[in-house]
């Protein structure tokens, strides 16, 4: 039951994070991925099928409060868990390197996938044009990357105290 609880808090701690905080901590459009962060998070810690299911919620919510192609968020954050959860016993979750390495891959991974997406469905692109690189995208990938130890340093820390006073 406490796990259940932790991960509803999770998850909605993230939620807000990036739809309601978003617009507050942004410049000039730029905001990082948390929830990429949170499901790479969870694929180190938690293996494959916490960031796949992690994956699957965050995307599907996403894909509700947006307007572009239902299910492409969904479909992208559900493979990069599971690629995640694959790895996790490969990569030492504490290693800068790792964390920064896996959050940029999977980044270009979620650009791909959703490039490819709209490719292929190309009529609810609206002004997306797929495989573009733009600087403004270049920077979201940027600070991502130099936002993810921090945020990796924060849920370990989270996780600690919530395993030693909770």
């Amino acid at each position: 039951m406490r796990k259940a609880i932790s991960y509803i808090c999770f998850y909605a701690f993230f939620c807000l994070l990036q739809f309601f905080f978003g617009k507050y901590l942004s410049v000039n459009g730029i905001f990082p991925n948390f929830i990429l962060i949170a499901v790479i998070y969870l694929g180190f810690t938690r293996g494959r099928m916490g960031a796949q299911t992690a994956g699957f919620a965050f995307g599907l919510t996403w894909d509700a409060f947006s307007t572009d192609v239902f299910g492409a968020r969904t479909l992208m954050l559900t493979v990069i868990g599971y690629f995640a959860g694959m790895f996790n016993r490969q990569f030492d979750k504490d290693q800068i390197a790792a964390q920064v390495a896996a959050i940029f891959f999977a980044n270009i991974i979620y650009w791909a996938g959703f490039s490819a997406i709209y490719f292929i469905l190309p009529e609810g692109s609206g002004n997306y044009e797929p495989f573009a690189v733009t600087l403004t995208g270049t920077l979201k990938i940027a600070v991502t990357v130099i936002i993810t130890p921090l945020v990796f340093w924060v849920l370990n820390f989270a996780s600690a105290f919530s395993k030693r006073y909770l």
